[in-house]
């Protein structure tokens, strides 16, 4: 058995040994943030018996292995240093000290990720509120759940619960959101493993029962896809089977084993091509063929998504280029290394998981709002807008402008004027019809689906009855 001093080494050297092969990472900073945290964490233990600073540079290893920078790298070193450095005046000399060696960004990095002991709500708070400032907090903080997770045996029963519930309801759901498909599947197989072991190993055996039952039918599809695609256009095809972390919340029965084939090709002019090649040989099903590359989803996702008849069997394909495949799987992170995240793409995503951290919205909600079929509309202009399957021009309206919601009179699609209330459908242009004469009202709730909407509408109303709002107030465009 490995002692807890040669397993910290271990990882520590793991950890500098794939530092050294990014020649964007400061290497001797990050030599620093391990000596700073080793004394820091000096004489604590995780519950597994293991250094806890061993935590901490796991972070650290997975932060690496999404290429992040020097600061995001130290920071997750040191993420948990002032939260568990003791005495008030230690916890701002420990401060002081990380800005002074690490600057003013580490510093406010590993700050946004101290909690607030006698809050859980409030640190959760705190952290959404700084990360939609700077990503970095949320990301290092759903590495930190990662790793924690892979503990997570070791505590009370009653804590393994509150933790996956939080999880779930959470962080999976952000990382979905930000389009970090590998965490968030990650997460999702970790919480289920631990919260429902035996349902988890159950669905596991049904799945593998399954994959024998149908790899030769499916190896045949896509054998057969494959004879329709020019050989110049096919970089690879790959059927993409369903995990057990698939079922965590759905306990349906299991009837198949196949999620999609992904078919990668050389560009994004290619897809279209495939696309074509497909459909010239397949039936194809109505109303399931979506461009995401010229419109691409709101979590960064592009490529082309179909569904066709092969076999006699309703196949989804999803068609990628290599470049789109790889930056579909990390979201917003293949945005930052471009250079091109803005963090205001999603501030109003994150907007409701801090109303959720201060008790604003309700759970349901926000379970219901990831969980549904997305739309995407656009405006006039041309700016994309994602909405979830039933939401109406007040959706619409809402989430193009807070102040354009509340004075919705309707809209106009194709010429033609509806109500707020109108259902919009995928790919409808909508132009909103503003009026001050219009007074939001609490029964609009009956007229959206979006969690942003109830919440504005539900706000606004509260705050007339309090009489917090002005007697005229200006409305934004």
């Amino acid at each position: 058995m490995i002692s807890p001093e040669k397993n910290l080494e271990i990882h520590i050297q793991d950890l500098i040994e794939r530092v050294k092969k990014d020649p964007n990472v400061d290497l001797e900073s990050v030599k620093k943030a391990i000596e700073l945290g080793k004394e820091a964490h000096k004489g604590q233990f995780r519950k597994t018996g293991n250094f806890y600073f061993i935590h901490p540079v796991r972070v650290a290893i997975k932060a690496i292995d999404y290429n992040l920078d020097t600061n995001t790298i130290i920071s997750s070193l040191l993420h948990d240093v002032i939260e568990d450095t003791v005495g008030k005046d230690a916890k701002e000399k420990i401060g002081r000290e990380i800005e002074s060696i690490f600057g003013e960004n580490v510093s406010q990095l590993v700050n946004a990720l101290t909690k607030v002991k006698e809050n859980r709500n409030l640190t959760l708070y705190k952290i959404i509120q700084l990360g939609a400032v700077d990503f970095r907090v949320i990301l290092i903080k759903l590495l930190d759940r990662l790793d924690n997770l892979s503990d997570l045996k070791y505590l009370p029963r009653a804590k393994q619960r509150r933790i996956c519930q939080e999880t779930t309801a959470v962080y999976c759901e952000i990382a979905q959101g930000l389009g970090l498909i590998e965490i968030e599947e990650q997460l999702k197989d970790l919480v289920f493993k631990h919260l429902y072991s035996f349902s988890y190993k159950r669905i596991a055996r049904n799945l593998k029962q399954f994959y024998d039952e149908r790899h030769i039918a499916i190896h045949q599809i896509v054998q057969k896809l494959q004879q329709h695609i020019p050989p110049h256009l096919l970089l690879s095809i790959k059927p993409r089977y369903l995990t057990p972390q698939t079922y965590l919340f759905d306990r349906h029965e299991i009837v198949k084993i196949l999620n999609s084939i992904s078919i990668q090709t050389t560009d994004a002019p290619s897809c279209y091509q495939v696309l074509g090649a497909i459909h010239t040989n397949f039936r194809s099903v109505p109303l399931n063929i979506y461009d995401y590359i010229s419109n691409p989803k709101a979590n960064g996702w592009r490529g082309l998504s179909t569904k066709v008849i092969v076999n006699g069997e309703q196949i989804k394909i999803n068609i990628v280029t290599e470049d789109f495949h790889k930056k579909n799987r990390k979201g917003v992170l293949a945005l930052i290394h471009e250079g091109i995240y803005r963090s205001e793409n999603y501030r109003e995503f994150l907007q409701l998981y801090l109303d959720l951290a201060s008790d604003n919205t309700r759970i349901e909600d926000v379970l219901r709002f990831s969980k549904t079929k997305t739309i995407q509309t656009m405006t006039p202009a041309g700016d994309v807008i994602e909405l979830r399957y039933g939401s109406t021009i007040l959706d619409f309206a809402f989430m193009v402008h807070t102040e354009l919601g509340l004075k919705s009179a309707g809209g106009i699609i194709d010429n033609v004027r509806y109500p707020r209330n109108k259902i919009l459908e995928d790919g409808m242009v909508v132009k909103v019809i503003k009026s001050d004469s219009i007074i939001t009202e609490r029964d609009w709730i009956k007229d959206v689906v979006m969690p942003k909407s109830r919440r504005e509408i539900l706000k606004y109303v509260n705050m007339k009855q309090a009489g917090k709002l002005a007697q005229n107030p200006k409305p934004g465009i």
